[in-house]
């Protein structure tokens, strides 16, 4: 049971896909950078009395070496 936010933090962690740490930086918020593994977490909030709410929050780990190729030189 996930009593704190920080067991729910915790379980997240937990649960999200294992990285390559040769190949990836840690789990973050903000754009996807291309080639990057990414990760949605979805929370329902039900309490009697209240709204439903409802948040998404997308993860990515950024490729440590870029994916793009790089322009041939002409």
């Amino acid at each position: 049971m996930i009593v704190h936010a920080t067991d729910l933090l915790a379980w997240i962690e937990t649960n999200l896909p294992d990285l390559d740490t040769d190949r990836y930086h840690p789990w973050t918020s903000g754009p996807t950078p291309p080639g990057a593994p990414t990760a949605r977490i979805e929370v329902t909030i039900t309490s009697l009395g209240h709204e439903v709410r409802r948040v998404c929050v997308r993860l990515s780990a950024e490729p440590i070496e870029p994916t793009t190729p790089s322009p041939r030189p002409r």
